[in-house]
């Protein structure tokens, strides 16, 4: 017998500006489908309010073949209460974030479902926290004061964000574990490379979270013919104005490029030119743009906050210690590659990407998460 699983989100595609959580759900959906059905509950614009195109609203339309998505347009936070009252014919309800009052906050309170499972995908890091704390605090401060944790349980990625769990709700919460499902690069693409040379790219939203303003700086201080790529939403605008200060003040060896915002189809076409994939982020609670580059044969650099952490051991690129210095010595050591040395990396990255990731126990780990 079929169970149905009832997921609520703030965005789903084809909004993406949103990152992670959208591409978690939309893999979860895409192979995690024996003996399921998924009806996925979200709004009908994407991070920055700008409204999706191409979509249905106020009912529910097609996925695929076991997945149907509403897009709400309401506005009106008491029609929220009411729309969660009546949602009940499921067996599992899957809450995906914390701060969001309609789709975390309501159905939490109002949704008579006796299993609900909530998933916090990195909100609770500690570097996440500490973007807009004030308003994460009273957020966090009334999920305690209900008892949260008596009424749900929770959906952790690995052992670290389980440890982030229990410090803020406490060791009796009860947590299930079970990884993200990657998307991996089908195509790898063998980009050849001239020592003294380094084309480079990021793609995150823009945001003192991904660290692009260190990037910058640390590039002003290599020696070589730079390019730099820089794909993603401006998150936070005031952080790309320094951002920008700083391009201004490039040297004539290094370009920087902003390519604006791309849909995840997309970005193939930057990444295979590329050499270096870099994310330096105060944390991860997956990093998807990550295992994709990787798995495209880019080696990566990074920070030590993201699940991706033995870099460095498989030759495939390294985890950084936030400072300047340190990030500009591992930039140096592509740059200063040959041909030879730069495909030794990239060959390993891919192959690297495909070893570390074990679809069967993903699979195990979400059966358990939807059983308990």
């Amino acid at each position: 017998m079929k169970r149905t699983i009832f997921i609520s989100i703030p965005w789903f595609v084809p909004a993406y500006k949103a990152g992670g959580p959208i591409q978690s759900i939309k893999n979860l959906v895409t192979y995690f489908n024996v003996n399921l059905n998924y009806k996925i509950f979200c709004g009908d614009s994407d991070v920055d309010k700008v409204a999706l195109k191409d979509i249905r609203c106020n009912q529910w339309i097609k996925f695929n073949e076991h997945t149907d998505v509403y897009y709400n347009s309401n506005k009106n936070h008491l029609n929220y209460i009411n729309y969660w009252k009546s949602f009940s014919n499921f067996d599992y309800l899957l809450i995906v974030g914390i701060f969001s009052l309609k789709f975390n906050i309501l159905p939490l309170l109002f949704s008579p479902s006796k299993n609900k499972i909530l998933s916090v995908r990195g909100m609770l890091h500690p570097g996440a926290l500490s973007q807009k704390p004030i308003k994460k605090r009273l957020f966090l401060l009334f999920l305690k004061a209900i008892k949260i944790q008596n009424r749900v349980s929770f959906h952790a990625t690995d052992e670290t964000e389980k440890k982030y769990i229990k410090t803020i709700f406490g060791e009796k919460a009860k947590i299930n574990i079970a990884n993200n499902y990657p998307q991996f690069n089908s195509t790898n693409c063998i980009t050849s490379k001239i020592k003294g040379e380094l084309n480079l790219i990021s793609v995150a939203l823009i945001s003192p979270m991904k660290n692009h303003l260190l990037i910058l700086k640390a590039l002003k201080e290599c020696v070589g013919k730079i390019e730099y790529h820089i794909i993603g939403a401006i998150k936070d605008h005031h952080y790309w104005k320094l951002c920008l200060k700083e391009i201004d003040q490039m040297p004539n060896h290094i370009k920087v490029i902003y390519h604006g915002e791309k849909e995840p189809h997309n970005i193939i076409d930057f990444l295979n030119p590329s050499h270096l994939f870099i994310l330096p982020s105060l944390s991860e609670n997956y990093g998807h743009a990550i295992i994709e580059a990787l798995s495209a044969g880019k080696p990566t650099i990074t920070s030590h906050l993201t699940p991706w952490n033995h870099l460095e051991e498989k030759n495939v690129g390294f985890n950084v210690n936030l400072n300047l210095v340190e990030l500009k010595n591992k930039i140096q050591f592509f740059i200063d590659q040959d041909n030879e040395e730069y495909q030794f990396y990239s060959k390993n990255a891919s192959e690297y990407a495909k070893s570390i990731i074990d679809i069967n126990k993903i699979n195990i780990a979400y059966e358990e998460l939807f059983s308990n």
